[in-house]
């Protein structure tokens, strides 16, 4: 569509940008196509979570086969992706995930700083190659930008795992030293460039390095992230040690000023200190952190959960929880035309949207009918669980209906609902005989048998639509003894689970007990289960790791980050579900959703969805 960034020659903004498009076979022939995208200017953050896609222009068929239309680019925005779809939002061209992009250069032909940073900051977590090299080339044409480069230290660090990013620091530490000694004698600093100095060096050099410029950016970097971190880690530090909370609320309430819009995590440590972490929680000034957290645009359901473990505060939770339902509610209405809606991902298509809300509308009734349930409010707390049924997986929303429904004489309603639990590859099958006699079945008549292959017919479809078919990029990977191998050797034409971890990530260490439970279950059904952890190297340490934590299936190093950013793993723990072909099947699935996933992935072979 566009020529390749580096290509591109702007200058000046235009007063219309021309775009011309080759269509893709399952988009060819239509008498219109949309050109939907987002802008970014260079105050967007990283990863495109907060922006607005919309259709910028309709591209018309052209004699030679071709698509074309003009639209005009705003005069803020350095940097823009879009893809192509057809009107209904069902069939997308996103460029095999890379999207299609404009970047934005000078007269002199070279691309803008923010343009590179901006292209970085929109492809991570989609394509960490792509997000460190733009990053490293906005550094090789700008380095006194230096904001920069504890950015791009980051992104080494992600795209090219721990041993290409170690290889690196000695260059790291040489160009710091050249930073540091041009600006260590300056006094004042623009906060800006204090912060991003302290950055820089807490990512590369020794903690008396660290120490001076950390001390520079708390006195001169006031009303900055960095600087509302440092004071906040510093804070939460102090109260483990002396677990005097009154004086960690009061740091916080006289940085809170200076720290209100910054994006910090303030909010988050003050509100843990004044409850979770405190033994004797701290209500009015969790209430005081709430309010501050809803002003700084934060969700009333994340606030409802704050507040629902307290009796005294039961009532303002159901409330938030209640607003937050009606905020969404008025929402969907306003934007129920998802072809246009602002919130949809580019590449997701409307079906997929539309699955993602209902899960999440899901989540939410789930959470309000805890809440009404305990304020005693039982008969809407039981319709906004059906509600939840309509469009849930989870056996734990089935099971709390199943109760309800029981506790209140519907026998028949429970055993539909406990027919699901029951139905769950992951239910044991003790428990699903309990369920089964609660209800008066026996497991073995048909009557119950029917029960279940009814609830396996519910659930199937709604399993089966989040299936997804993509072919990740090759990458290779090391065994225990160093050994390169190649994830498609390692696949073997089986149906494959993939962990993505790393034994510094807590989650992922929480959960091996779950995945050990998967390679159980799923053994004699032929699926295998790999683990690749993305921060660690092979070693007797390791070993002695695994042992310990009772690692059962096989542990391979991602040394090179090729496989991580093959999957687009941005955080861990990452579980994919690929078919024999090594096609990505399930992507970014919850371990607890897996065994059912493995289950429908089976049932499909005879009978595959369509191409998306």
């Amino acid at each position: 569509m566009f020529p390749g960034p580096r290509d591109r020659r702007v200058g000046h903004h235009q007063p219309s940008t021309e775009v011309t498009y080759t269509p893709i076979e399952r988009l060819a022939g239509e008498q219109e196509l949309v050109l939907r995208g987002h802008f970014r200017t260079e105050r967007d953050g990283m990863y495109n979570g907060g922006l607005r896609n919309t259709a910028f222009a309709i591209l018309k068929p052209e004699p030679n086969g071709t698509f074309a239309a003009s639209f005009t680019l705003p005069d803020q925005v350095v940097y823009a992706a879009f893809v192509v779809e057809e009107k209904t939002g069902q069939r997308i061209d996103a460029n095999g995930r890379d999207l299609f992009e404009l970047l934005i250069h000078a007269e002199d032909g070279q691309p803008l700083y923010h343009s590179l940073m901006q292209r970085a900051y929109d492809f991570a977590g989609r394509n960490w190659i792509t997000a460190y090299e733009s990053n490293r080339l906005a550094m090789e044409l700008y380095p006194d930008f230096l904001a920069g480069w504890s950015t791009l230290r980051f992104h080494e660090d992600v795209a090219l795992g721990s041993t290409g990013s170690d290889s690196l620091l000695a260059w790291h530490q040489e160009n710091f030293a050249g930073i540091h000694e041009e600006y260590a004698r300056r006094t004042p600093l623009p906060p800006a460039t204090v912060v991003a100095i302290q950055g820089y060096a807490d990512d590369v050099e020794d903690s008396v390095v660290v120490a001076f410029w950390t001390e520079r950016a708390r006195n001169e970097g006031r009303g900055t992230r960095p600087w509302a971190q440092i004071v906040g880690i510093e804070t939460v530090q102090k109260f483990f040690e002396d677990r005097d909370a009154d004086a960690a609320l009061a740091a916080f309430e006289e940085y809170w000023p200076d720290a209100e819009g910054t994006g910090s995590q303030m909010l988050s440590w003050a509100l843990n200190v004044a409850t979770e972490w405190n033994r004797a929680p701290d209500l009015p000034a969790a209430d005081r952190w709430i309010e501050r957290m809803l002003a700084d645009g934060g969700s009333k359901f994340s606030a409802a959960r704050r507040l629902a473990s307290f009796p005294e505060r039961r009532e303002r939770a159901l409330e938030l929880a209640r607003q937050g339902l009606e905020r969404e509610a008025r929402a969907g209405t306003e934007h129920a035309d998802l072809v246009a809606h602002p919130g949809r991902p580019l590449g997701r298509t409307v079906s997929e949207y539309a699955r993602t809300r209902a899960r999440q509308w899901a989540d939410r009734l789930v959470t309000y009918s805890e809440l009404l349930s305990a304020a005693g409010e039982e008969d809407e707390a039981l319709e906004a669980l059906e509600e939840a049924a309509a469009t849930a997986v989870d056996p734990e929303v089935f099971q709390r209906l199943a109760d309800v429904k029981l506790s209140r004489g519907d026998t028949a309603g429970a055993a539909r609902d406990y027919a699901v639990v029951a139905a769950d590859p992951l239910t044991h099958s003790d428990q699903a005989d309990s369920l089964a006699a609660l209800v008066g079945q026996n497991t073995e008549s048909p009557e119950w048998h029917t029960l279940l292959e009814s609830a396996e017919a519910r659930m199937l479809p709604r399993i089966v639509a989040d299936t997804v078919r993509w072919a990740p990029r090759s990458s290779s990977l090391a065994d225990k003894n160093g050994n390169r191998v190649l994830l498609s050797d390692l696949i073997e034409g089986r149906n494959t689970v993939l962990v993505f971890w790393a034994r510094s990530c807590g989650y992922s260490v929480a959960e091996i007990p779950q995945v050990v439970r998967l390679r159980e279950l799923l053994e004699s059904t032929g699926v295998q289960i790999l683990s690749i952890t993305t921060d660690d190297q092979p070693g007797p340490d390791m070993e002695e790791f695994i042992a310990a934590r009772g690692v059962t299936y096989p542990v391979y190093y991602d040394l090179a980050a090729e496989a991580k950013n093959a999957f687009g793993v941005s955080g861990i723990p990452s579980y994919f579900i690929l078919d024999a072909s090594g096609r990505v099947r399930f992507a970014f699935s919850q371990v607890a959703d897996i065994a059912r996933q493995v289950e429908a992935l089976v049932q499909l072979r005879g009978n595959p969805p369509p191409e998306p």
